[in-house]
């Protein structure tokens, strides 16, 4: 028998140190309902568990964004609701105007109305907001720029006027022949290429498209370019290339004139007969009207009214300093170019055009010549669309556009609507009627937007609900089987303690020995 050592009391000692641990993690899994409290519980079920917690907070914000891009529909959809109802009153106008019983004094009358109903519209459009954000004012058309500077400095900014498209082709004398084709391709705004193909029969002095005779003669059955030309242009008229182009010749030229200014379809390419398809000439590249900001705007030296400094594209703010720390706290908000005084404008307006394009997506363009800066639309997205995330991760979004809804953009401002006299009473409810037609394409597009988001707000949802089952598996406590192990635990604990009591008294017979 030894004393030094009770080997019984230390085997009954570490088992029960053992027991306690367990009983002590039992005891936290099932106070806390969760399985995994530390790494140590599980580390590779911990880093799965987290990621799925990053996922299910994602989707959750997720929904609420797309919810919140509801509600911000259905601020734009009930003031164009009202738009609605205004412009329901100017067709109104404008047929009791159109009827004969009314005299020009009745007009004049009528048109009053029309001008503040005009004005109103405008208004809905420049103060529809959502979370202070202007919602119909072009600023989130996605397709439109933005521009505005201080009143007293609107000198500075200045509209240059859209351009129309002109291209021509040069054609063919058909000669003696009985028939010659043409193929026209077109391009759209958007790349999209459609071709025409028109033939001409000859016989005579006789020319024919489609089994009807044209205006357009020749000579003996011998046509000259310029008749094979005119003859073309005759017949391309009676196509839907007419829809989009005035169609004319000059001499041996085919004339092709967009009927609408400012970037619209063109012709690309004509192909004659058998001769390979050539490229077409342009005269004229059809540009949309655009903004100039001139260097007169200055630049901010920390004196004067810094808002006359300031100019606003698509709702991000701009201005050139001397000095950034004299933007102070109330202007952090201002994107800026430092120069030196109104000379250095010239050579910063480069920096300045590239900040308002990485700051806005649109065309910027410097002349560092004059300082003179030109605030064109992008290929791609240009002003501020919506854009939102709906989606846990990165490049999860959709976007959408809402389109400059002021009288003027829907074509019923100043004096499109001219109620003065009988025929222009007429008129004017064409105009109105392209107008309730806009307005509605713009309330269908928002109501399908706001139908797609209620489906990814169910698909959020469920997304999340899912992930939060697997999670939950990962992560929580089974109580029923911790309950098994905690009174297995409890119940060994009590049997250690007995044990290690009774190993503790087993040498006390050496005692006995001593007596």
């Amino acid at each position: 028998m030894v004393v030094q050592h009770n080997m019984s009391a230390m085997n009954a000692n570490r088992m029960l140190s053992g027991v306690s641990s367990a009983q002590s993690k039992s005891t936290e899994k099932l106070s806390s309902g969760y399985r995994i409290n530390r790494a140590a519980d599980d580390a590779a079920g911990l880093s799965i568990s987290e990621k799925m917690r990053s996922q299910i907070r994602g989707l959750n914000q997720a929904s609420t964004n797309a919810q919140d891009g509801i509600s911000l529909i259905q601020t734009a959809e009930g003031a164009l609701n009202e738009q609605h109802s205004i412009l329901q009153r100017m067709r109104e106008l404008s047929v009791q105007a159109a009827n004969g019983t009314e005299t020009n004094d009745d007009r004049e009358a009528v048109q009053n109305e029309i001008e503040q109903l005009q004005s109103e519209l405008t208004r809905i459009s420049d103060t529809t907001e959502f979370n202070t954000m202007k919602l119909l004012d072009g600023s989130r058309s996605g397709s439109d720029v933005s521009v505005s500077v201080s009143k007293s400095a609107e000198g500075n900014l200045t509209t240059q006027d859209a351009t129309t498209q002109k291209n021509t082709a040069t054609i063919t004398a058909a000669g003696n022949k009985t028939s010659t084709k043409l193929s026209v391709t077109t391009l759209d705004k958007n790349g999209n290429a459609t071709t025409t193909e028109v033939e001409l029969k000859i016989a005579a002095d006789k020319v024919s498209y489609n089994g009807k005779e044209l205006t357009a003669t020749v000579t003996d059955g011998n046509a000259t370019d310029a008749q094979t030309a005119a003859a073309f242009a005759e017949a391309l008229s009676k196509t839907d290339l007419a829809d989009k182009f005035d169609i004319t010749n000059n001499g041996a030229d085919l004339v092709f004139t967009a009927k609408e200014a400012g970037l619209s379809a063109s012709v690309a390419l004509t192909k004659q007969d058998a001769a390979a398809a050539t490229a077409t000439g342009l005269d004229t590249t059809g540009e949309d009207a655009y903004k100039k900001l001139s260097a007169g705007i200055g630049t901010y030296d920390g004196t004067g009214n810094i808002e006359d400094k300031i100019f606003t594209v698509n709702g991000e703010k701009f201005a050139y300093v001397t000095d950034p720390a004299k933007l102070g706290d109330d202007y952090k908000d201002v994107n800026y170019v430092v120069a030196a005084d109104s000379n250095a404008i010239k050579t910063a307006s480069s920096d300045m055009a590239n900040l308002i394009n990485a700051k806005t997506g649109i065309n910027a363009t410097a002349n560092t010549t004059t300082g003179e800066i030109s605030l064109k639309a992008g290929t791609t997205t240009t002003g501020n669309g919506i854009t939102l995330q709906i989606g846990a991760n990165e490049g999860q979004t959709m976007s959408f556009t809402l389109d400059d809804m002021s009288a003027d953009a829907l074509g019923v401002g100043g004096s499109s609507v001219n109620l003065s006299t009988q025929e222009s009473a007429k008129t004017a409810t064409t105009t109105i009627d392209a107008a309730i037609k806009k307005v509605s394409a713009a309330r269908g597009k928002m109501g399908a937007v706001q139908n797609r988001l209620e489906h990814t707000i169910s698909n959020l949802d469920t997304a999340s609900e899912n992930m939060q089952t697997a999670e939950s598996r990962i992560r929580d406590t089974d109580m029923a089987e911790e309950m098994v192990n905690y009174s297995k635990n409890s119940i060994l604990a009590q049997a250690g303690q007995s044990m290690l009591a009774q190993a503790n008294q087993a040498n006390q017979g050496v005692l006995t020995l001593l007596q």
